[in-house]
């Protein structure tokens, strides 16, 4: 690990983590970071409403101790708050997801008026969008892609669809939903697009490339 803190937490912040993680990390699952931007990490068990079986579960840790243990965390030190990452060993990538609504109805309604109410683009925040599967996967070795946005679709119905630079031109691909904040928070190069009328497409040539209207 650099010398220089790669997380924009705290080093020292607690963070629970799943008991077996400490003994065997290879059985990571995934990883929370909740509204607060606080640490979840799992090895594939989930909060239990018996407290009691939670403290069986789950343990705390300060970040600082859970990266030495588990190094990889540090490729998602650009991810939002309010975001899940799979962790898929096989490939030694992580695959995003927005995180649902949790079981505290008062808070998830405060937390979301909140996000409303500070968002400055159009649409709604908690827009679900579609992205090729690239976008929502970051990678940890150093053969991983280089992930940017290429193509910005505004749908004739209005939904959104963002392609990344690793989906071949004229070929079918897979897409994943996100959260529109967590796109452009993400992608923050892609705010000038959200002002793309219904039909309209953006395209670039490369990444940091200007936009450039190419349909509608």
């Amino acid at each position: 690990m650099s010398e220089e803190w790669p997380l924009r937490q705290d080093p020292e912040s607690p963070v629970i983590i799943a008991h077996e993680l400490v003994e065997h990390p290879e059985k990571l699952a995934f990883v929370v970071l909740d509204d607060d931007g606080d640490w979840f990490i799992s090895d594939g068990a989930e909060f239990e409403e018996d407290m009691e079986v939670n403290r069986q579960l789950f343990g705390a840790m300060v970040l600082r101790e859970a990266v030495a243990l588990l190094p990889h965390l540090t490729a998602l030190a650009d991810v939002p708050a309010g975001m899940a990452a799979d962790w898929d060993p096989d490939r030694l990538t992580w695959l995003l997801s927005s995180v649902s609504d949790s079981d505290d109805l008062d808070e998830d309604l405060a937390h979301r008026d909140a996000r409303i109410a500070a968002w400055t683009h159009p649409g709604s925040p908690l827009e679900e969008v579609q992205l090729s599967t690239g976008l929502t996967e970051i990678g940890t070795t150093a053969a991983a892609p280089a992930r940017a946005v290429r193509q910005v679709v505004r749908e004739q119905d209005g939904t959104w669809l963002f392609v990344g630079f690793e989906v071949p031109e004229a070929e079918d691909f897979e897409v994943e939903g996100l959260e529109l904040e967590h796109v452009v928070q993400l992608y923050p190069d892609v705010v000038s697009t959200l002002l793309a009328a219904p039909g309209q497409v953006f395209d670039r040539a490369e990444p940091g490339a200007p936009w450039e209207l190419v349909e509608g």
